[in-house]
């Protein structure tokens, strides 16, 4: 038997791997399966990024940088611009990264002295589970803020000894599973009492550019210090596959991160930053995108208050956090919804502690009309 790192042998298998088991099990047996349970989008990726990709494709290939290209820093700037109204200096404030996940997984091994007292890292629970793991493995002490009720953070529930210990709070918004959106009042509360803490605060932000009607706001648009704001192109522009994003904020903390990273070589390629490029200078398509969730939103509501399943309050993202109807949990129901060909994720597999048990997410990944084929199965299932 292979000896293995302790915290790797502790954690259960990570929730999308075990899921695709079993989605991939019931395709097997030759079921008919409408997946909700992945947040891999299935529509294309625009043409326009698909060619930048292509046209970047060299004879020769180099190793890329670690700060990317001018050219994307440039566009990253731009972008911040237009959508957040926050400048930005592309040389000093951005840093592409090979998406957001392994941003955040890595981000940790920064600031997290193992040996010390004050090893904490804060995050929402329910939540991505990257938050805890990244934590983890950088020899940290992951404390979960538990978000009940309305699954907003609620601040006075961390006292003065546990925020003395703390080294990083990340927080996201929108926020995946549940799509609820931070207001810009909360964004500023928690960002002053990180800084009376001297906490260096993490704000995911991958679906920021998916919602409904208001545009959510970024951590980037109150303050700059002490912050570093997580980005991606994978929901905002179909590119799961590119593995393209970038962080960005304080300075100081954007020169130890770039340190940090020429370690393990944690570059994006070239032709990734080349599509990134374009991407990230062009708002249309992610206009489109966004009016093509929203419809998928509004069928999957108006179906749930036809049935009474009774789903939170949220429109970004493109998830939708439900309740278990009366007499189920959330495992014992997505095992019922595997009976018409449904998956969905049981609200457990994001969460340390019991703030989602009882809970579901629905990911809006196929298309409409496959939508309301699913919705009918799951009528008839009712």
């Amino acid at each position: 038997m292979p000896r293995l790192n302790p915290i790797l042998e502790r954690l259960n298998s990570y929730p999308i791997v075990e899921l695709n088991r079993i989605r991939d099990s019931l395709k097997a047996e030759g079921r008919t399966i409408y997946d909700f349970g992945t947040g891999d989008p299935k529509e294309p990726t625009p043409p326009f990024i698909r060619e930048a990709f292509l046209g970047a494709l060299e004879e020769e290939s180099s190793y890329p940088s670690i700060r990317g290209t001018s050219a994307l820093r440039a566009s990253i700037a731009a972008y911040a611009k237009r959508r957040f109204e926050v400048e930005l200096d592309p040389d000093s404030q951005i840093l592409p990264t090979s998406g957001s996940k392994e941003a955040l997984f890595h981000l940790p091994l920064a600031l997290i002295d193992r040996d010390a007292p004050d090893r904490v890292g804060l995050f929402p629970d329910p939540g991505y589970p990257a938050y805890e793991r990244g934590i983890l493995f950088a020899g940290g002490e992951p404390v979960p803020m538990k978000l009940k009720g309305d699954h907003h953070l609620r601040l006075a529930d961390l006292d003065a000894s546990l925020l003395k210990r703390t080294r990083l709070m990340i927080i996201n918004s929108p926020h995946n599973p549940t799509g609820v959106v931070l207001s810009r009042d909360e964004l500023r509360e928690i960002h002053a009492l990180c800084r009376a803490n001297d906490i260096l605060l993490v704000s995911d932000e991958c679906y920021v550019d998916i919602y409904d009607n208001d545009r959510p706001a970024s951590i980037l648009e109150v303050a700059t210090e002490g912050v570093v704001a997580v980005h991606s192109l994978s929901k905002r522009s179909g590119m799961t596959g590119y593995r393209s994003g970038f962080l960005a904020g304080d300075p100081e903390w954007i020169a130890i991160l770039t340190r940090l990273r020429a370690n393990p070589g944690l570059a994006a390629g070239d032709c990734a930053n080349a599509a990134a490029t374009v991407a990230w200078a062009d708002d249309a398509h992610a206009d489109r995108r966004r009016k093509i969730f929203a419809d998928k939103r509004a069928v999957v509501l108006e179906f749930m208050e036809e049935v009474g399943i009774e789903a939170v309050d949220a429109t970004a993202t493109f998830y939708i956090w439900f309740k278990a109807p009366e007499g189920y949990d959330d495992e014992t129901y997505a095992r019922r919804l595997l009976d018409a060909g449904i998956v969905v994720t049981p609200g457990r597999m994001f969460a340390c502690t019991d703030a989602a048990n009882g809970y579901l997410r629905m990911a809006l990944v196929p298309s409409v009309d496959t939508i309301r084929t699913a919705l009918n199965a799951w009528r008839a299932l009712l």
